[in-house]
């Protein structure tokens, strides 16, 4: 493998890691990784008693309008107090009209009779809260799967890479071999066997690198699905030569066609949608603040302090309606409203841009499913034409009748045929990954 394909398959890894979407066909060791993420990703669970804790915010809400009844007790020194010297049966006495000791103990309830739609609109508001946060679920879900998907599917690449590598490590080795006895027999220079040897060695410390890769790759299904040892036994098929022959790119992989369904599927431009009907919602909060607000309360209970006698608790029922209206508030209510409009036309904007990547993205991708479904089949043709090119070269060499550059290069003519076709295969199934996430369609 040329450095030029060591830095495409680093690039591809790399990429396998954010990569989001699927072929058709999924393993069903994929689907338990994806269901074991679904179960141990810490974010989703976050995400999930986020939204708890908001729909408990929508029944808060909803508590405006209803009473709130409330036991009150209390008691106050009071001293001096009113009291006056009156005759009395013709006597002077003096008559206290308010007790030292005042205590009072009742039940008080309050409750708003009628708000102007205000308790309505602040209902909404936790509603479209709750409605932004279970799409960013949904999206954290479908990114997360996808995510062990292109993982799952990297694992497969990197293991069909170390055994195209094994392969080339063999060939290079029986090429020392041979070219150890004919230096012996004095029709070899030890130059061709030392260039094979520097081979082997370039070989094994590639597949080294592959090799770590591949255990990168592990690492990253195991932080994804919370398993310190994933199932990746099917992984592999996917890119054995079987496999990859045994279908076109055209019965594998799709391509978009239809914008608006994408668009209306695509969770990114969902959840900016949620944004701007949150912020409608906002509008209409904002508008709504500056309203009266009719309310009623009462009370019950005990309290001294009737003449004559003062210090005596007495049972004594209070009631009443309450009606306040704004009048003034330094325009505040307004430059409120001014901001939510503003919020609004900046999520209606939002909502646009996330369109306009949408159909950016989708055009990307196709053009690049496009050209990697061409040169995937016209690798096939590569990969025959190299593979008969070093039987040739082969039997040359048994012959002596090649040189070592000539053997060389049928090697790697070789070997850059079989890993280019493995990088478009996997490129492709990345490419149908991406696409998928973007239509949003579930993984399963």
């Amino acid at each position: 493998m040329t450095s030029k394909l060591l830095t495409i398959t680093a690039l591809l890894i790399a990429g396998a890691i954010q990569a989001q979407n699927q072929p058709a066909q999924l393993p069903d060791d994929l689907r338990a990784l994806v269901q074991q993420a679904n179960a141990n990703y810490p974010v989703l669970k976050q995400q999930q008693q986020q939204v708890q804790a908001n729909e408990l915010r929508v029944d808060i809400a909803r508590t405006a309008m209803k009473p709130n009844v409330s036991g009150n007790a209390s008691y106050q020194y009071v001293t001096p107090v009113a009291q006056a010297t009156l005759p009395v049966d013709g006597v002077n006495r003096t008559i206290q009209f308010q007790p030292n000791h005042n205590v009072n103990a009742n039940v008080a309830v309050g409750q708003t009779i009628y708000d102007w739609g205000r308790t309505n609109a602040s209902v909404r508001q936790a509603t479209d809260n709750v409605q932004l946060l279970r799409r960013s679920l949904e999206i954290t879900q479908q990114s997360l799967a996808y995510q062990v998907a292109a993982a799952y599917y990297g694992v497969g690449f990197l293991q069909r890479s170390l055994t195209v590598q094994d392969s080339v490590i063999r060939t290079a080795g029986a090429n020392v071999r041979l070219l150890a006895t004919r230096l012996q027999n004095g029709d070899a220079l030890q130059y061709d066997v030392l260039t094979q040897q520097v081979r082997v060695k370039v070989a094994q410390n590639r597949k080294i690198e592959i090799q770590n890769q591949l255990e990168r790759q592990l690492a990253v299904l195991t932080y994804l699905t919370g398993n310190p040892n994933p199932d990746i036994s099917r992984a592999v098929e996917q890119f054995t030569l079987e496999a990859m022959s045994g279908r076109t790119p055209t019965q594998a992989f799709t391509l978009a066609n239809d914008t608006q369904s994408a668009l209306a599927g695509n969770k990114d431009v969902q959840l900016a949608q949620d944004r701007v009907r949150q912020a409608e919602t906002d509008v209409l909060v904002n508008n709504l603040g500056n309203r009266p607000n009719l309310s009623f309360s009462g009370s019950a209970g005990f309290r001294n302090g009737y003449l004559p006698e003062i210090n005596t608790p007495k049972f004594n029922i209070a009631a009443g309606v309450s009606l306040t209206v704004p009048i003034y508030s330094g325009k505040r209510y307004q430059l409120q409203n001014q901001a939510a409009q503003l919020n609004l036309s900046a999520s209606q904007y939002a909502v646009e841009n996330a369109n306009a990547q949408v159909r950016q993205s989708i055009a990307q991708l196709n053009a690049d499913i496009r050209s990697n479904q061409t040169r995937l089949a016209n690798l096939e043709t590569q990969v025959e034409q190299s593979q008969k090119a070093l039987q040739i070269a082969n039997a040359r060499l048994r012959n002596g009748v090649i040189t070592n550059v000539e053997l060389q290069s049928a090697e790697t003519g070789v070997e850059e045929a079989e890993l280019g076709r493995l990088n478009f295969q996997y490129q492709l199934m990345l490419n149908q990954l991406e696409l998928k996430r973007l239509l949003g369609e579930p993984l399963f």
